[in-house]
């Protein structure tokens, strides 16, 4: 399902008699995110991204603009109808109900509009496909190595694991369960009984309604076209949803318990899963890790990317924290004060950021600004030239032998050489954090911008609290307008 949004606006109404004006939540925002992608709206707190994700959802209104899921205009669509599932941060899970039962929720009252279909003739039919050429024996099997400590057969186990097994019902676990299978005769039996009821069905069927069925059970009219029916979910078919989402995200074992006995990320997955049990054509999730610890948020993002992956869902994620971003989403889509800044593969932006709004957010440790210049096709931070032949491009800037101008430089942009260079920037070591294979350095400078320089060199690097002369990588430079924060691009001025 691919979603665009084109030209949306979200204005949150003030209140002129108390003097509060009109907050601009989401200004002119066009996104398109591709057909079973996973994308992230990433941002700081405030600036538009879960707002966004509310009105792809349904739960607000654009002030203007369009919303499409494919050729859909699905701009006023209510929730139920736009065909989502939503997980919330705090999970909304019911204390009161199991975890099956929170998960079968939102099916209950669910009604699908889908091709009428012959249960009884499709169950019959799987009852002699699992038991003709003695593949019974292994059912039988299955059932007298069900027993716990040695004993005899526990029915409770043999049913799960025939549920697990064989992807059935509870009910049909029963059925196969209360079977006689002393001898292959008794087995026979039960096949030729089966074959009996099968063809009573569907002679029912045809004096009934005039209706012949197809090979998967569906009903056919006299010109063999299926008919269509709209009805509520039987409890079998719920229980097979159910157990399949739950296999999904791998809490299969946890259906009986309450939300309150399961951990953190266990209930994390308990909110995933019951977003898809409906398989909905988009899956979006505000925030949905903010409630793990540092540890677990990690583990479960990784396995939020394995269940899009599987399911091939179309899913948006909503997050402050750029390294989740960063790491699971196919794109990103870096938004401040309601507008979209950049957008595009995380690493892509990451090494090509548009302004300096993205460069700053994304990276960790964040990136250093200096107030610096270009002149005389060099780049200085305070009169100290970290980059020479260089040739600005653009052509507001192309003529250029002098600006003044912001200089950001990630990092792992620098050198240590401890040895006298020509090309260079002089930073105070004030403190040394050693993680590793790399050690951080945390410096200061009179022009830095950013609250701390963070600099990553490498671990072996023998150095202490002193000040140094550090060398820059050119590719880890950026130079932004000082006036509007965007991006000025620069070139070996010898090519």
């Amino acid at each position: 399902m691919e979603i665009r949004l084109e030209n949306i606006n979200k204005i949150f109404k003030g209140d002129k008699k108390k003097g509060v004006e009109d907050t601009i939540a989401v200004s002119n925002l066009n996104i398109k995110i591709n057909n079973g992608e996973l994308a992230g709206l990433l941002g700081p707190s405030g600036c538009g991204k879960s707002t966004t994700l509310y009105m792809i959802a349904g739960l607000k209104e654009p002030t203007s603009g369009n919303i499409f899921f494919d050729k859909e205009d699905v701009t006023h669509l209510v929730p139920e109808k736009k065909g989502i599932g939503l997980v919330f941060q705090n999970y909304a899970l019911y204390p009161h109900m199991s975890v099956y039962k929170n998960i079968a929720f939102p099916l209950t009252n669910l009604k699908v509009l889908t091709f009428k279909q012959s249960l009884k003739v499709k169950t019959l039919s799987l009852l002699i496909s699992l038991l003709d050429n003695d593949k019974y024996l292994e059912i039988k099997e299955l059932i007298n190595s069900s027993t716990l400590d040695n004993k005899k057969i526990n029915k409770d186990l043999a049913l799960r694991n025939l549920i697990n097994k064989y992807h059935i019902s509870p009910s049909f676990a029963k059925t196969l369960f209360s079977l006689d299978y002393s001898s292959k005769e008794s087995i026979l039996e039960t096949i030729n009984k089966a074959k009996e009821d099968i063809n009573k069905e569907i002679a029912k069927i045809k004096e009934k309604n005039g209706y012949t069925l197809d090979n998967e059970f569906y009903y056919l009219d006299q010109d063999n076209k299926k008919i269509e029916e709209k009805r509520k979910l039987s409890k079998d078919e719920i229980d097979i949803l159910v157990r399949d989402v739950a296999k999904l995200v791998q809490i299969e074992e946890q259906l009986d318990k309450k939300p309150k006995e399961l951990s953190g990320g266990q209930q994390q997955r308990v909110a995933i899963a019951r977003a898809l049990v409906k398989k909905p054509r988009v899956l979006l999730l505000d925030e949905p890790l903010s409630n793990l610890d540092a540890r677990l948020r990690i583990k479960t993002r990784e396995e939020i990317r394995r269940i899009q992956k599987e399911t091939g869902i179309t899913t948006v994620f909503v997050t402050h924290d750029q390294e989740e971003a960063m790491s699971i989403c196919d794109d990103i889509f870096v938004m401040n004060n309601g507008k979209l800044m950049q957008e595009g593969k995380p690493i892509e932006v990451y090494k090509d950021p548009k302004n300096l709004f993205v460069a700053k957010f994304l990276g960790t440790p964040p990136i250093n600004v200096f107030k610096g210049e270009f002149k005389n096709n060099a780049i200085y931070v305070d009169n100290e030239k970290i980059l020479d032949n260089v040739k600005l491009c653009g052509e507001n800037y192309t003529n250029l032998t002098f600006l003044s101008c912001y200089v950001a430089i990630r990092p792992e942009g620098f050198v240590f050489e401890d040895k006298n260079e020509s090309l260079g920037l002089s930073l105070k070591v004030n403190e040394i954090s050693l993680s590793g294979k790399e050690q951080t350095l945390i410096c200061s400078h009179e022009q830095k911008l950013s609250e701390d320089i963070k600099i990553v060199i490498d671990g072996d690097a023998h150095i202490s609290i002193s000040e140094y002369r550090f060398t820059t990588k050119s590719n880890k430079i950026f130079l932004f307008d000082l006036n509007n924060e965007e991006r000025i691009y620069f070139e070996n001025a010898s090519k």
